[in-house]
């Protein structure tokens, strides 16, 4: 193969010894490349990856506490709904209202 590129180039007007390093530089610089190329296309799709299993993650994240946002609010609404019902006294109305005309 480098023999090959040597000569090609050496039909160009290069003495043997340019030919067969920029041949040698020909072969070493397209390695690199390929090699560069192959990193550069893993670490995107990683990247991908792992941005998809953080936003993945987020969702997850927020489905589950507004789940238990929800849960809470009806502890709470059911906790008021009992003590209205139970008819509450004025002291137990008052650490439940700000309001003391709404007892």
């Amino acid at each position: 193969m480098i023999a090959l590129i040597a000569l090609k180039l050496m039909e160009s007007g290069l003495g043997p010894k340019a030919a067969k390093l920029l041949a040698w530089a020909a072969v070493i610089g397209v390695a690199l490349a390929l090699v560069g190329a192959a990193i550069w296309w893993f670490t995107d799709t990683v990247d991908d990856a792992r941005d998809d299993g953080v936003k993945h993650g987020v969702t997850t994240e927020r489905v589950e506490a507004q789940g238990k946002v929800i849960e809470n609010v009806q502890k709470a609404k059911d906790a008021a709904d009992d003590v209205r019902r139970d008819g509450a006294t004025v002291a137990e109305c008052l650490q439940d209202s700000r309001v003391r005309e709404n007892c």
